[in-house]
């Protein structure tokens, strides 16, 4: 029987990909670029080009003739979160959608981060070994950075840079000709963009490091003589500099013909190799590992997993994100930690009402641990703030609509329903109001079993007993605060599910 095939596409500022794999095996059948800038300008006019819709029609046109002709029956489009920032990308989404039939599905910033990681890690056969010591990813694109760190064998920590190459070279691009030392004033521009992002870095980033750095065109060309000599994927921090010395003051028709660097990418060359030089400071960089692989070969181990052909699980890299927001926002870590447990617990024993995924369940697992990040602004109405938090920072690995999802979910766990708030719902799909519904009444009663933050509950049983939900709670202590504030929060879960829940005591032996 033959290996069923599937396709991603992945548009980009400066092009256009295509991959044909066998989800079961990984092994990709046609890899296909093409060289379309919808980008021109977008980081200093903050538009897309409508001249170059015509030659991404034409691309995709091509890579769908490519599509049929392998037989592939199942494919899929995504964009950069790049391209999606551009004032003008709902018009060419549906430009491309009307001309070509191909739905773009925008990516975040911190999904292609998270896609970056996934990729190194099952693609890269030194990895789990190059993370037992300090490690730093840096994902290179053309307008950012996403910086991840491992350290013990773990993923730590994941932010993103909003700085890249072209965003540099296109906001910079009269500097150039207008004085007389351009790399010394860009380099000082780079470095005050990076010198605040670096109070954000793990304390680890004193001690020598490793960095395995991604990125593609100019990238690709400027590294490709270091990743294709015997297979060697590694540089030091000597090897660097003399690529730096060699280069940063190069004419653009040098680094052309040593470096093959095309003509139309020359000038992202020195703002490329700054921004890396600056990096590779600011992370203490010993040893440097060259990757090619890109968001693409993310999206192809997604969607195997997706699918069910492929078990990896990079979830706790969600998990720690999360976590690592909420201790940024001092969120107390005991009654945290007790409403996480008891909100999974709940989940998982009420699922013949809620009819919810795994993924479902990580997003209540999120909304849980940073339910209460609103009370480092106020502790009076906390979840307002939680609400409007939530939704201006990166969490690694969420789409834009999970991030959203995660932090209506947190506006509604106190006093505030979902049914008392219909205009927050307003641009919400039927699927993910009931998402949030769920979701928002079953953290309500795991908040209530902890309001006086006395973890006086160690743990829980639940029994569905129609028409109630039961849930005994094991404590030593009187819970009259417990019950009293789960009476009012059960009234939500039963407009939701339409059961009671009630709260049975049972001591501890």
């Amino acid at each position: 029987m033959a290996a069923k095939l599937f396709g991603i596409m992945m548009i980009n500022v400066q092009s256009i990909e295509l991959s044909i794999v066998n989800l079961r095996t990984l092994k990709q059948v046609e890899r296909v670029r093409s060289d379309v800038s919808l980008g021109e300008d977008i980081y200093d006019q903050h538009t897309i080009d409508y001249d170059s819709v015509e030659q991404a029609t034409q691309a995709l046109t091509g890579f769908i003739q490519i599509i049929h002709d392998y037989g592939v029956e199942d494919y899929h489009l995504w964009g950069s979160w790049s391209l999606s920032t551009a004032d003008n990308a709902d018009y060419i989404q549906d430009q491309l959608l009307v001309r070509t039939g191909l739905k773009i599905d925008w990516l975040s910033n911190s999904q292609e981060t998270y896609l970056r990681s996934a990729a190194v890690a099952v693609n890269f056969p030194k990895f789990k070994q190059v993370i037992q010591q300090p490690t730093y990813l840096l994902g290179i694109n053309s307008g950012s950075v996403g910086i991840s760190h491992y350290n013990h064998g773990n993923f730590s920590f994941s932010r993103s840079l909003r700085l890249g190459p072209v965003r540099i070279a296109e906001v910079l691009e009269d500097l150039q000709s207008t004085v007389p030392n351009y790399v010394e004033v860009l380099d000082d521009y780079i470095s005050s963009e990076i010198a605040d992002f670096g109070r954000f870095l793990p304390a680890t980033n004193h001690q020598p490091s490793n960095v395995v750095m991604l990125g593609v065109a100019p990238f690709s060309n400027l590294f490709q003589q270091q990743t294709t000599k015997a297979g060697v994927t590694e540089m030091t921090k000597t090897d660097f500099q003399a690529l730096y010395n060699d280069v940063i003051n190069a004419s653009d028709q040098y680094l052309m013909d040593k470096y093959e660097v095309d003509e139309n990418d020359v000038h992202f060359i020195v703002p490329e190799l700054l921004l890396i030089n600056e990096l590779l400071q600011l992370t203490n960089a010993e040893t440097i590992w060259l990757g090619n692989v890109t968001v693409l070969d993310g999206l192809i181990i997604q969607e195997a997993v997706k699918l069910g052909y492929k078990k990896y699980n990079f979830n706790d890299q969600i998990v720690t994100a999360a976590t690592n927001l909420a201790n940024r926002y001092n969120v107390e870590p005991k009654h945290r930690d007790l409403v996480t447990k008891f909100s999974l617990h709940l989940f998982d024993q009420l699922k013949p009402l809620h009819h919810l995924g795994k993924r479902d369940r990580l997003l209540l697992q999120v909304a849980a641990i940073v339910h209460d990040v609103g009370s480092y602004i106020d502790p009076h109405q906390h979840y307002m703030h939680s609400d409007y938090i939530l939704r201006a920072t990166e969490i690694t690995g969420l789409t834009n609509d999970e991030k959203q999802i995660i932090a209506t979910i947190a506006r509604y766990h106190s006093a505030q329903t979902p049914s008392k708030d219909i205009k927050h719902f307003e641009h919400m799909t039927l699927e993910q109001r009931l998402v949030i519904s769920k979701l928002s009444a079953i953290l309500r009663i795991a908040d209530a079993l902890d309001d006086g933050r006395q973890q006086k509950i160690t743990k829980i049983s639940v029994s569905i007993k129609n028409p109630k939900v039961i849930i005994t709670c094991y404590s030593h202590d009187d819970l009259f605060l417990e019950n009293w504030v789960f009476s009012q929060k059960a009234e939500f879960f039963k407009e939701v599910f339409g059961l009671t829940p009630v709260i049975k005591r049972r001591g501890v032996r």
